[in-house]
């Protein structure tokens, strides 16, 4: 069988825009892109452009991607506003897709790869229903989850979209299994295939052995704090911090790091006990985590954090509170898990892995990582699923 011609769009992706939406999907775009044609179509709006569409191709770590821009719509009537950003998205898809069949002289593609169900399953869905175009669904959205009432807060409309995207997927490969029951349990029917997300392991590497007293403890993530619930992190560090010094938490965020720092004063937490770092490069980031200790979420609610995958790549235990599909990979060695909101579980397991990290064996972690999540596993998994729908 020849390489299939592999469509790959979805409602997130790394832009001019925002820079690191989706960055997630990316990965997932360029485990794939060995084994298939791979051709990335993204859709956003933009401020900055002056006609109606602009589309820009490049090659990003060797993906054929091409973004089209359109012009942001201004109106703040409800209705007219959602009926114009619609239209002009899916011209958008219309005109990304043509160029590229154009550019790369492709006669059709064999399936459709449609990333985070809304609203880019409508597109999957117009494919589907003019072209008789098969498609996948990868969902990472914690929207689904039970810990928020994001999907309640839903119009009708969309949720029977939603449902109609799912039902007509050929398979729904959400990053967990937590994430398809959630699913399934919002009504979203369907032929469901867990396939987690990935990491670079060539990128991300076994840590340094430690040196010094002071562990390194770990924090990548946006600081959104009811999401990321940082206040019981700087919480629980004061108090631990008032029984001993050896310790610094490292916070790598391109989220607001100036409300944080005021949640942090707020509490007390002196700088002794805390580093911070904005945006970086994923290759700045892999060493960040290959110069800490272990790594600390303490999140009120997940999906599959990529953090968590990278750091068992660099051999890092992950303390975490337990959400979403982390306990799916997380055990005893490899790391802690505690209930979500409970300070005093996080303080009692922070200073056991503290007191504890040589117990640890990073060559394990690291080695269960690359069988899971490496590239070639994850790039190899679709293929095979493309190869049965496609036959």
């Amino acid at each position: 069988m020849q390489k299939p011609n592999v469509l790959f769009i979805s409602s997130w992706y790394p832009s001019k825009e925002h820079p690191t939406l989706g960055n997630f999907v990316q990965r997932h775009a360029e485990a794939i892109n060995p084994f298939v044609n791979l051709f990335v179509v993204y859709v956003t709006s933009s401020s900055t452009i002056d006609k109606e569409f602009e589309i820009t191709h490049s090659q990003i770590n060797g993906v054929n991607t091409t973004i089209v821009y359109y012009k942001k719509v201004t109106s703040k009537t409800p209705f007219f506003s959602s009926y114009k950003k619609l239209k002009r998205y899916r011209i958008g898809y219309e005109l990304g897709i043509e160029e590229v069949m154009r550019k790369h002289r492709i006669k059709k593609f064999d399936i459709t790869h449609c990333n985070v169900t809304f609203p880019v399953g409508l597109i999957a869905l117009d494919l589907k229903k003019k072209f008789n175009l098969p498609y996948v669904l990868t969902e990472h959205w914690t929207l689904f989850l039970p810990y928020t009432n994001d999907f309640e807060k839903l119009s009708p409309l969309i949720k029977n979209q939603l449902k109609k995207i799912t039902k007509e997927a050929s398979v729904i490969s959400p990053v967990s299994q937590h994430l398809a029951n959630s699913m399934q349990k919002r009504g979203l029917g369907g032929n469901y295939q867990i396939i987690p997300n990935v990491a670079d392991v060539d990128l991300f590497k076994l840590k340094h052995k430690s040196e010094g007293d002071v562990k390194r403890i770990l924090h990548v993530s946006t600081l959104v704090d009811d999401h990321k619930n940082i206040t019981g992190i700087f919480r629980t560090l004061k108090s631990i911090s008032e029984k001993r010094q050896d310790f610094k938490l490292v916070i790598v965020s391109d989220g607001d790091i100036d409300s944080t720092k005021k949640i942090q004063a707020e509490i007390g937490l002196t700088d002794q006990f805390v580093e911070y770092h904005g945006t970086k490069t994923p290759q700045e980031i892999a060493e960040d985590y290959r110069n800490s200790d272990f790594f600390l979420l303490f999140s009120n609610y997940e999906n599959l954090p990529v953090v968590m995958v990278e750091s068992f790549c660099c051999g890092l235990p992950f303390v975490s509170s337990n959400v979403g599909g982390i306990s799916e990979y997380v055990t005893t060695k490899n790391g802690l898990l505690l209930e979500p909101r409970d300070q005093e579980a996080l303080e009692k397991a922070l200073i056991n892995t503290l007191d504890n990290i040589e117990a640890y064996k990073s060559e394990e972690i690291r080695a269960l990582a690359v069988q899971q999540f490496d590239n070639k596993v994850i790039g190899k998994q679709y293929l095979e699923l493309y190869k049965t729908i496609i036959s």
